[in-house]
């Protein structure tokens, strides 16, 4: 029993120095490891030992020099957080403006391990349409909203997502996933991305991102629409309606309105 509290005093030591590790780092920008040991207060056998741990996570990385920064990890527990307490509630009346517009399923995605995670929609009022489950997944270069949050945000996404190697659920993703950075190439062109079957072979969308005051993408907005609508809705229709909704939600979070 002793040695079981111990064990879990020394857990939550070991947890709490790793937070103040990251606090540290985004406070003060790149420390080497005699000095991360100092402000943690660890010895530098502990401080090395919790820095390799966390950089094989990819939340810290080495620089040449040997100190430390923060990694691309920290960058999508940021964008969770911005999502999850900013975007949802600003979402909804975009959603639900933008659901009225098309007539079609509205929805808002955000990044993470190579997926896309389906954190808030407004469903459409047609009696056939297409919807998301909440909290659901799909790989990021399967639908039109993870195109869109390819396509514009960190490089860091894309090397995340092929790191993982591919996983494609229809043939038309597989193809999609050969011709990636001809199809991100061209989504940045267009600003959106369109989706027919990738994920789901009756279902498309178009997607448009949301950015940050940095012009970075942290989330999208989508139409899920079946893909026997698509067309007869317009491509052109929605990518409209999803650059005018990604864009005043994007104000709201500080970016340029241009």
């Amino acid at each position: 029993m002793i040695d079981e509290v111990t064990r879990s005093a020394t857990s939550l030591a070991s947890v709490d120095r790793s937070l103040r590790l990251l606090e540290e780092l985004a406070r003060s920008g790149d420390l080497g490891v005699t000095e991360i040991a100092s402000r943690i207060g660890a010895g530098k056998a502990t401080a090395h030992r919790l820095v390799k741990t966390l950089e094989a996570r990819d939340y810290v990385v080495q620089n040449a020099n040997s100190t430390y920064r923060l990694g691309p990890r920290c960058l999508y527990l940021a964008q969770g957080v911005e999502a999850g307490l900013d975007l949802r509630s600003a979402a909804l009346p975009i959603l639900a403006a933008l659901r009225d517009r098309t007539g079609e399923t509205a929805q808002l995605t955000v990044f993470d391990e190579g997926d896309v995670v389906y954190v808030e929609q407004v469903t459409s009022r047609k009696p056939v349409r297409s919807v998301g489950e909440l909290g659901g997944r799909a790989p990021a270069h399967c639908v039109s909203g993870g195109l869109a949050l390819l396509a514009f945000g960190p490089p860091e996404s894309v090397a995340y997502l092929t790191a993982r190697g591919e996983s494609s659920p229809t043939p038309t993703a597989k193809q999609r996933w050969l011709d990636l950075d001809a199809e991100l190439s061209t989504i940045r062109t267009a600003g959106y991305a369109v989706n027919r079957g990738g994920f789901q072979p009756e279902v498309g969308g178009v997607a448009a991102p949301i950015k940050d005051v940095n012009g970075i993408a942290i989330a999208a907005i989508s139409t899920c629409v079946p893909l026997f609508r698509l067309d007869a809705v317009g491509v052109t229709t929605l990518a409209e309606a999803v650059i005018a909704a990604a864009r005043d939600m994007s104000v709201l979070l500080g970016a340029d309105p241009g």
